[in-house]
């Protein structure tokens, strides 16, 4: 998947199939200076956790665009 279609998942609990094969289910988002910004993942749980409290680190995972085969947003 490109980047542009990515974005439509971003920040949205989501399934993830990537091309290693695995699939994964957790949260896509951009991050960075507005110079280098990178695709980050974290599961649901950490991502929601982030949101609540901004300062506590979160565990997340650098990602490419390219990595990604498949998304598809998760209901609820």
């Amino acid at each position: 998947m490109g980047l542009a279609n990515i974005r439509d998942f971003m920040h949205a609990h989501c399934r993830f199939r990537l091309r290693s094969g695995r699939e994964v289910f957790g949260v896509v988002w951009e991050a960075g200076s507005t110079t280098d910004r990178r695709l980050h993942f974290a599961s649901i749980g950490e991502y929601e956790r982030s949101q609540r409290d901004p300062r506590q680190p979160i565990e997340a995972i650098p990602m490419l665009p390219e990595e990604i085969l498949l998304a598809e947003r998760l209901a609820g």
